[in-house]
């Protein structure tokens, strides 16, 4: 089995640490957290306008354009800059670490929007680079997830078969394009929202990594 993790929401705490960082900036905390989502709405938005125009730029400038455009008016420009670049220094939610060590043995790998330099950042920070057989972007096709030639890029990098691949994500519309495409799809549910109709419903929900090693074992063992 390969477990192909998203990275951002999933393993990163993009909400928590892009609101930290609008708080240093002299934001206060309620309308961090708000003007974070608002960001990661807009940024979202621009992944997948530029996916389906076929008109991609890499995930670094989508993010600093969606932070541009809703802290225009809020910031100076020097300001919205570090707050962008804070996408380099995501804190890990507070279950990840443990898990990932009950998990050695097997093999995982990470498929994100991300870009490689951003992802390797982030990981190297918290001591994680090499916790992965392989970390995979999606630069090289020049696409976002959720389009289905950026899980078949995933599967061509890994060697691997869509049967043998559970993909673990915190984004509902990842895990359900993730199963759209083949992959057995766990959905990462931390906040208890019900996730949209999309048409095709993850193979399993977990509201913890914690809870991910037991899955793991039930699958093996099925």
């Amino acid at each position: 089995m390969l477990i192909l993790f998203d990275a951002y929401g999933t393993l990163f705490d993009w909400h928590g640490g892009m609101a930290q960082a609008l708080v240093q900036e002299g934001i206060e905390a309620d309308e961090a957290a708000r003007l974070a989502a608002d960001i990661r709405r807009v940024q979202l938005q621009l992944a997948w306008h530029a996916a389906l125009t076929e008109t991609y730029r890499d995930f670094d400038r989508v993010t600093r354009d969606a932070v541009a455009h809703v802290l225009t008016g809020r910031l100076e420009p020097e300001a919205a800059l570090r707050v962008a670049r804070a996408q380099d220094d995501l804190p890990l939610f507070p279950d990840v670490a443990d898990s990932l060590t009950r998990l050695r043995g097997t093999r995982l790998a990470i498929l994100s929007n991300g870009t490689l330099r951003a992802l390797q950042a982030a990981l190297s920070r918290h001591g994680l680079l090499f916790a992965f057989d392989h970390v995979v972007s999606v630069d090289p096709v020049r696409t976002y997830k959720p389009a289905r030639r950026a899980y078949q890029h995933a599967l061509q990098v890994l060697k691997a078969e869509k049967r043998d691949v559970l993909f673990v994500s915190s984004n509902d519309w990842d895990a359900a394009a993730a199963e759209h495409f083949g992959f057995r799809a766990c959905l990462l549910d931390r906040t208890d929202t019900r996730p949209l109709p999309y048409g095709r419903a993850p193979d399993a929900v977990i509201p913890s990594m914690a809870e991910l090693p037991h899955l793991v074992s039930s699958i093996w063992t099925s």
